[in-house]
């Protein structure tokens, strides 16, 4: 028996080469670099761990090499049926643990073990590193007779198999249904039964458990049964409401004059944790009917709790926060979420910041159920909470007087990088913001988190300003913090609006005059000239505007002095009458992104008429009649044109006014190359004596031509009007004549500005000004004008 014992010990376990081909080395293997890795013995396991950083995005795998030196590539199959896990750490660390009972482990008599792997990084090129890790491990605290562990991806109990004395008790009725399939199995050396809670049974050579996952084991002092979870032959069952898996299995082995029956049963508690907003809780069942047989005989020895694989002191609960409790029916362990021993990290999903919390905790518990059993059982529980979205506060902790914006943002894991912050769709690194007159600071807190403060000045070209009245406006700060979770290379974008209104307006005044033919204004600037666009009427006040026009523009950067004169562009009539001609200028400030008025000045002149022709851009034709302009003089009362139904819409004794529509009165009109020529006349309807048969008259010949000349591309659509008969005097054509808006409109947009001669323009209400000139009329610039006077 022993040494056949001994052969067995040597070897994976039996039937291993239906499952893992043994494969040659073909890459040679190296040492990992220093630093690279680090070991430990810990808890009957071999914890390898792989620095994150050195491995990188490769990928990688491992293997073990067994006693002939042959490499087994460990799969997901092979390291639950072997003993193999592969994980990561709390902090990302590539991490391996392997049982002291592990396949190709070299065991010497179950006191000291070893280990070689090979670990193979692959980068993206396809090039292939190996790398050997050797291990070295003592047994450390004695053998329990019967050790059950509860692994992440397997359950594995192994058992002493000294050869016992006479039992005392009677066999219970796991041992009584097995006895009959030991005796039959005369020509096997291997048996394993599985036990179902119906009371069924079914019994398989050891071959054929391999062949399912399972893995069956003797060493120098123990047999060992290994199963994945989830398999055929276990069971879920409920104890105490928690559910545990069960494989209930007894092993045996037969020589021709003894017969060796093993109770292999393992039981895990697999029941997931449960979780509220601040802790998380494990519960598992204190008594396990599956693997105690007398329950009322059952005592417990030692009740621990541990982190990462390892028993901590009850200091260390106390001071962690942790809570362990143990009563009739539960063992219970609660831990605050974000308490020390686990590892709190931020995630980001769907753009929402959060957090999840992991731990891995250990139960090491002993007991004794009977006088022979004595049990060390071990769960290993790897807990990671769900997803908790943490939404980003920003407070604003802005100061008006101060001059500048104060945000502050929080709170962030040390795992979140700010990699810039945009300011009005700039983004700017914090390099960048510094650069700028910007303060970016990072602020930690007690708990570990820390927030973003960020100050940035109200007169920074990013920020833009808005007026809203008297002399308020708002500055707006448009932000949008773009994050990095470093570990994971996600990003977590965040926009953000702050808004403060400071009283700081400093408005424009502006006074208007009128001066010989022109209109004129000077205009005291304010605080806000860049930010908006000077108008004429409705052109733009640019520098062609103001050369085509013949406009006077000077600044001198505190004043600016604006000078139009008549009949220029830009300029609108009121009125034209015997007394004068109406003009007004009406000088704006509009926003520069909507061109909406912010600010109007409108100023009206009266100029007298004189001699007037006058062509307006409607197609309506002015024009003044003086009696004086004949030897003896003529009444201009008694003037018309060709339609003699149109007279003077006002007269006197010495002068004559005429306004009429070119489509309208008999004007007749022809194409002169580029140019539509109209053209009428004004003609005196002399008195003749006698009446019937006129000789004689006092009254001169009189006739005048008028001719207004428009260019095509600038034609005006204009309509023909029905006159009925009598004499008609068309009503005068009042220019652009339109009420003064509104000095202030609320909500414009101050994010650019105008520069002309380096200077803005801005008007400081609609107040309006009318004032007359003495210099005579000159022609209109609207069209050509002409007059041909006829006189006997």
């Amino acid at each position: 028996f022993g040494g056949e014992v001994a052969a067995m010990a040597s070897f994976c376990f039996a039937g291993l080469a239906l499952l893992c081909m043994l494969l040659p080395q073909e890459v040679s293997s190296v040492p990992f670099p220093a630093g690279a890795t680090r070991t430990e013995c810990r808890g009957r396991y071999f914890w390898i761990w792989m620095d994150k950083a050195t491995v990188g995005q490769n990928s990688w795998r491992y293997g073990v090499f067994n006693n002939l030196g042959q490499l087994i590539p460990v799969t997901e199959q092979v390291a639950s049926q072997c003993g193999f896990t592969s994980a990561t750490d709390l902090y990302g660390n590539p991490e391996i643990r392997v049982s002291f009972l592990a396949c190709s482990v070299q065991n010497l008599f179950d006191q000291e073990f070893r280990l070689q792997l090979q670990v193979e990084v692959t980068s993206p090129a396809n090039l292939t590193v190996a790398y050997t890790v050797s291990m070295t491990c003592p047994l450390g605290a004695p053998w329990s007779p019967r050790e059950i562990v509860c692994e992440e991806n397997y359950m594995e109990v192994s058992v002493r198999r000294a050869v016992p004395g006479i039992a005392s008790e009677a066999l219970n009725e796991d041992w009584v249904a097995v006895w009959p399939v030991a005796q039959g199995a005369m020509n096997q050396v291997w048996q394993v039964a599985f036990h179902f809670q119906n009371g069924s049974l079914q019994n398989m050579a050891a071959t054929q458990a391999h062949a399912l996952g399972y893995g069956v084991n003797t060493t120098a002092t123990r047999v060992l049964f290994r199963t994945p979870y989830g398999t055929q032959q276990t069971e879920i069952t409920k104890m105490q409401g928690l559910d545990v898996e069960v494989a209930r299995a007894t092993v045996f082995y037969k020589q021709a004059w003894m017969i060796l029956i093993v109770d292999t049963a393992v039981a895990c508690p697999i029941n997931p944790p449960i979780f509220t907003a601040s802790t998380l809780s494990w519960v598992t069942p204190r008594i396990m009917p599956s693997l105690v047989k007398f329950p009322d005989q059952y005592r417990d020895e030692t009740i621990s709790m541990g982190l990462d694989g390892r028993v901590i002191e009850a200091a260390i609960v106390e001071r962690n926060g942790y809570t362990f409790l143990t009563d009739a029916n539960f063992i219970s362990i609660s831990v605050p979420i974000g308490a020390p021993g686990g590892l709190i990290e931020s995630d980001v999903i769907d753009n929402h910041y959060g957090m999840t919390y992991s731990i891995k905790l250990l139960l090491d518990r002993r007991w004794q159920g009977d006088a022979s059993d004595w049990t060390r059982h071990r769960s290993l529980k790897n807990i990671r909470t769900p997803f908790a979205s943490h939404t980003p506060v920003l407070i604003n902790n802005t100061v008006p007087e101060r001059g500048y914006f104060d945000v502050s943002l929080g709170n962030f894991l040390p795992d979140m990088a700010l990699v810039t912050v945009a300011i009005g769709g700039k983004p700017l690194t914090p390099e960048e913001l510094q650069s700028r007159g910007c303060k970016l600071e990072e602020v930690p807190n007690p708990n570990g988190t820390r927030a973003f403060t960020l100050t940035v000045p109200f007169d920074d070209p990013l920020v833009p300003q808005e007026y809203l009245h008297d002399n308020i406006r708002r500055y707006t700060l448009p932000l949008t913090y773009t994050f990095n979770l470093v570990p994971k290379n996600k990003p977590f974008i965040l926009p953000a609006v702050i808004e403060c209104e400071v009283p700081n307006v400093v408005l424009p005044t502006v006074q208007g005059f009128c001066e010989a033919g022109r209109i004129s204004l000077v205009m005291t600037h304010g605080n806000l000239d860049r930010y908006w666009v000077p108008y004429v009427g409705n052109l733009q006040l640019t520098a062609e505007l103001a050369a085509s026009q013949n406009y006077t523009v000077r600044d001198d950067g505190s004043r600016f002095y604006l000078s139009v004169p008549l009949l220029a562009a830009g300029l609108a009539y009121e009125d034209i009458s015997l007394q004068g001609l109406t003009a007004r200028l009406d000088f704006s400030l509009r926003d520069n992104k909507t061109l909406a008025v912010i600010l109007i000045f409108p100023i009206s002149c009266i100029f007298p008429t004189g001699k007037l022709l006058v062509c307006l851009p409607n197609g309506t034709m002015a024009a003044t009649v003086l009696s004086l302009d004949t030897k003896p003089a003529f009444d201009p009362r008694k003037t018309h044109l060709r339609d003699e139904n149109c007279g003077p819409v006002d007269a006197d004794e010495s002068r004559a006014l005429f306004s009429f529509p070119v489509a309208s009165c008999g004007t007749t009109r022809k194409f002169e190359g580029d140019y539509l020529v109209y053209e009428n006349e004004v003609s005196f309807k002399r008195q003749l004596i006698p009446d019937t048969n006129p000789v004689i008259t006092r009254d001169s010949q009189y006739r005048l031509t008028l001719r207004c000349r428009y260019p095509l591309n600038k034609m005006l659509r204009v309509w023909a009007q029905q006159l009925p008969g009598g004499v008609v005097t068309p009503l005068p054509y009042v220019l652009g004549a339109r009420a003064p808006p509104a000095a202030y409109r609320q909500g414009r947009s101050m994010d650019g500005y105008v520069s002309f001669q380096n200077a803005s323009y801005v008007a400081t209400g609609a107040a309006e000004s009318v004032k007359s000139c003495s210099p005579g009329l000159g022609m209109a610039l609207f069209g050509v004008a002409a007059l041909v006077a006829v006189i006997a």
